[in-house]
């Protein structure tokens, strides 16, 4: 049964795969060569390709090598015992006026830039930074209010919790002053409240807007009308059990200081500006004189002990690593695990993974009807450069101090704190759960065009970044089909039919003989990523 999900991708294009599918035949190349699926107890490489497509931000010819001589679970484990990689700011980029020095700030967009797809492309807890893409989603800042030094210690606030209790998440997010600025709660005081942050903790963090059984669906009464979780007067109460959090007063005195609200230091409770009686938030009583911190600690337990707390985060981190349409039987197994275990999320991410219905598509043609996800822009982006082996961000060649990323999703500069896309977004005509294609628009396929032909062309660069060029340059000196045998390994899990294969160099044919680096490979890349071919994970 051919995929709901590939169909819905990219319409008219996929006059390279055919509608509906990959149109892949086990790991048939244009050699001629065909593998088959390894005995039971191993990892094929094209199991361990698809895995990395979920636990990673792309296999990498290191990573799939690492996961098939380990095998999945012990990869896990390992990846769950790694340092969390962080980006630390130079004390010369933190501190600046924004309104008077505009060097400073080209400088700092540069290094935040860098740094930012560094880690994204070269980090080796990748388990750990595809965990911490995902909390991004939907725990939301963004630079289009933030400073990009706030943002850098949100993602390093995120790396270091991204495989702890989910309460203790919410309390770093909480005295995030990052996040204080973005949804105000820096502004919440007892004589003027500000709601913005108590209702996202809930709407958006946390417990949702309708009351969830543990497979996801809603919960209805007696009439069939589906419940709240809360009422306007929960959000009143949350927010005045939010009160009294302010920011580390910054000792600069510069007017217009980007780094104003501190961002590297967890904002402090601050008892004079605290409402101190008592609240009760979502049935449950915070008790009268408790401190700053106390009544956040109250918030938490009573939002991660919700039952909705365990589907609500479990959908969010499965159609972040997965799929985006889970069943309601696969949710509630990680649900079930979140709730077991107080959202300890280093167990949540090893069920999402291991699930049975996550590791079917292993063997070929075994997913799920529906299984599988649209790789948002971001994804598209890394997927490309650690398929083609680079250890970091490939710096662009007509501007040494940037590097090329991925067009129309910079990561923590969405629109919103709903993100770049909706997590309850369905396809067109269907009931299927796509909030990626959200980003299928004409803008972003005009970016898929060329984006690689243009990063690929230049060798230096690529060099530079540690990429494999050698490997690619050689196979394109032996022939068309070696060509694409490497391309069809490292982008394709080795799966691209002898079909596909033969319209990506047709179509490519007048490159061929131009002397353009890896100009060829970014552009069989750029129509590939018109299609689910590469386009979705499944």
């Amino acid at each position: 049964m051919k995929s709901k999900l590939s169909c819905l991708c990219l319409g008219a294009v996929l006059f390279l795969a055919g509608c509906g599918g990959q149109d892949l035949a086990g790991t048939a190349n244009l050699s001629g060569q065909v593998g088959a699926v390894t005995a039971p107890g191993s990892v094929s490489h094209f199991a361990a390709s698809r895995f990395l497509e979920q636990a990673a931000m792309g296999p990498s010819p290191n990573s799939v090598a690492q996961v098939k001589a380990q095998g999945m679970e012990a990869w896990v484990t390992a990846q769950l015992k790694m340092a969390p990689t962080k980006i630390v700011t130079p004390e010369s980029m933190i501190n600046y006026d924004d309104q008077l020095d505009k060097p400073a700030a080209d400088r700092m967009r540069d290094f935040y830039n860098l740094n930012l797809f560094n880690t994204l492309i070269g980090g080796e807890d990748q388990l750990r930074i595809k965990t911490t893409w995902a909390l991004s989603n939907f725990l939301v800042i963004s630079t289009r209010k933030v400073a990009e030094y706030g943002a850098i210690e949100y993602m390093n606030m995120l790396q270091t919790n991204a495989f702890g209790q989910y309460g203790d998440l919410l309390k770093s997010l909480s005295t995030s002053p990052a996040m204080g600025n973005y949804l105000d709660n820096g502004q919440n005081t007892k004589w003027q409240l500000n709601e913005n942050y108590g209702r996202e903790l809930m709407q958006l963090f946390s417990v949702g807007l309708v009351q969830l059984n543990l497979d996801g669906t809603p919960k209805r009464d007696a009439s069939g009308k589906i419940l709240e979780t809360y009422t306007q007067k929960d959000v009143i109460e949350m927010t005045r059990a939010l009160t009294g959090w302010n920011y580390v007063p910054n000792p600069t005195n510069l007017r217009n200081n980007r780094n104003w609200a501190n961002y590297g230091k967890p904002m402090v409770g601050e008892t004079n500006r605290h409402d101190t009686d008592s609240k009760i938030v979502l049935g449950k009583t915070i008790p009268a004189g408790q401190t700053v911190q106390q009544d956040l600690d109250s918030v938490v337990e009573i939002l991660v002990t919700h039952p909705n707390a365990a589907p609500f985060v479990s959908l969010r981190l499965i159609q972040g690593m997965t799929t985006s349409d889970p069943s309601p039987a696969y949710l509630q197994r990680v649900a079930t695990v979140f709730r077991d275990t107080k959202g300890n999320l280093s167990k949540v991410v090893t069920a999402i993974l291991t699930d049975p219905e996550a590791r079917a598509g292993d063997v070929y043609g075994k997913s799920g009807a529906n299984f599988g996800r649209i790789k948002e822009p971001v994804l598209i982006y890394t997927s490309g450069f650690r398929g083609l082996g680079c250890k970091v961000a490939v710096r662009r060649t007509d501007q040494p101090n940037q590097v090329y990323q991925s067009n129309n999703q910079t990561p923590f500069n969405a629109y919103s704190v709903f993100n770049f896309y909706p997590p309850n977004h369905r396809t067109q005509g269907t009931n299927v759960l796509a909030p990626e294609q959200k980003l299928l628009n004409s803008m972003e396929f005009s970016n898929r065009m060329n984006f690689f032909n243009w990063s690929f062309r230049n060798e230096s660069p690529l060099n530079d970044a540690g990429c494999d060029v050698a490997a690619f340059k050689m196979a394109k000196a032996i022939s068309n089909e070696k060509l694409l045998d490497l391309m069809n390994e490292r982008f394709f899990r080795g799966a691209v039919s002898a079909s596909i294969a033969k319209s990506l160099i047709d179509a490519n044919k007048n490159n061929w003989d131009k002397d353009q680096g890896l100009a060829l490979v970014g552009s069989i890349l750029d129509m590939a990523a018109l299609t689910p071919a590469f386009g979705v994970s499944k």
